[in-house]
């Protein structure tokens, strides 16, 4: 038997967010409780948030990634802006 306290977590959530969750727990089987109870216990294991949080924008990511490529030689290189544009467009 359980014999551990429990508490009440209180959170305020918009209607279609809280829906969409409740089907996504409910086809992995799980009920809401149960759900925030895993990410709890995976953010004490981690000691943090259990994935990414960022506020970098999606563009900006893309030219980051684009840097890191690039940085590491993994580029095409083109005599012409007709040679890019053909490749670009497979030959069209």
């Amino acid at each position: 038997m359980d014999t551990k306290k429990k508490a009440v977590i209180t959170a305020r959530v918009d209607l279609d967010t809280k829906e969409r969750a409740r089907k996504v727990f409910e086809n992995a089987g799980l009920d809401m409780t149960t759900a925030i109870n895993i990410y709890l216990k995976k953010a004490i294991a981690v000691n943090g948030v259990p994935f990414s949080v960022t506020a970098i924008d999606p563009l900006d990511e893309a030219t980051l990634r684009a840097h890191d490529e690039i940085q590491r030689g993994e580029y095409d290189s083109f005599d012409s802006v007709d040679a890019w544009f053909k490749d670009l467009t497979n030959g069209d």
